[in-house]
């Protein structure tokens, strides 16, 4: 290579890093990077690159897992403790609690126990108050902790995400985001909230220690299965589904490590269809427990 060709590929290189670092160099809007503890990867994707006073909007925790590797739902049933994450918000900027994905039947070791395989969305809901500045961008800074199993546990050292979001409207504001779709998804797929309305009655038997789960209303499902968030069921004996006049009926077995009050179940009731579609819906119920 001539003197001349190689001044030239200089040039063109140095050219080459002063247009892309720049690009490398500034933050993302709408998405944290990924940070990663062992097993398990995380980051933040948010509903809007750009916000406004008066906005309210979602911002996803996705987690990926190593294959075989979990993290647990609100309850994880027999063994585990849920994900959490501790805020840092700007000024006018106020983040809601955890809205949990429907979550998986996994395995700890031999016990049965709810959580997460896979990738899976966390979504928390956050406003805009009138109270927010105007000059952008903002950070949203997190802390995430999670327990992440397999055959074995391992507490989470825990990872910090920062999430920056512009203000404003602008042009990249309307920018369609890559992950939009799937978050959007995300949120219609949250279990649908039912009102104690009596489709659904509970009862206890003291002598077998199984809550029923009694729905007057509706075919017997193909299958149906409670994730109890309240703490008073075992994640880790089968739930039987029988046909009643009218309806069905879930026996639900109590944990011995319940409290010592026998109380009303909050928590997911997945029915899948008894048709040939067998389709699956998912139900978010609280259920009080009538006094004797």
């Amino acid at each position: 290579m001539s003197p001349q060709q190689t001044t030239w590929l200089g040039r063109m290189l140095l050219l080459g890093v002063w247009m892309v670092s720049p690009l490398m160099a500034e933050p993302s809007l709408g998405s944290s990077d990924w940070a990663r503890d062992r097993h398990v990867a995380a980051r933040l994707l948010s509903e809007q690159s750009h916000v406004r006073a008066g906005d309210q909007w979602w911002v996803a925790l996705e987690l990926k897992h190593d294959p075989t590797w979990h993290t647990y739902w609100i309850n994880g049933g027999d063994a585990g403790i849920p994900t959490t994450l501790q805020w840092d918000l700007p000024a006018g900027i106020e983040a809601g609690p955890i809205h949990w994905a429907p979550p998986q039947i996994v395995k700890m070791g031999q016990l049965e126990v709810y959580g997460y395989e896979g990738r899976c969305l966390l979504l928390i809901p956050f406003q805009a108050h009138a109270s927010l500045g105007s000059k952008g961008p903002m950070t949203l800074h997190a802390r995430a902790h999670w327990m992440m199993c397999a055959r074995t546990c391992m507490p989470g050292k825990g990872v910090d995400l920062e999430l920056k979001l512009g203000l404003g409207v602008t042009n990249e504001a309307t920018t369609p985001l890559p992950w939009l779709k799937e978050l959007r998804k995300a949120v219609s797929d949250l279990p649908r909230k039912v009102e104690a309305d009596g489709r659904f009655h509970l009862s206890y038997d003291i002598s077998s220690r199984l809550y029923r789960l009694r729905s007057d209303q509706g075919k017997l499902p193909s299958d149906a299965y409670f994730f109890d968030a309240s703490g008073q069921l075992t994640s880790n004996q089968p739930q039987k589904l029988r046909r009643q006049k009218s309806g069905w009926i879930l026996e639900l077995p109590r944990a011995n490590y319940a409290s010592g009050t026998v109380e009303g179940l909050k928590g997911f009731l997945r029915v899948t269809d008894g048709t040939a579609s067998r389709s699956v819906r998912w139900l978010e119920l609280e259920l009080p427990l009538p006094q004797p």
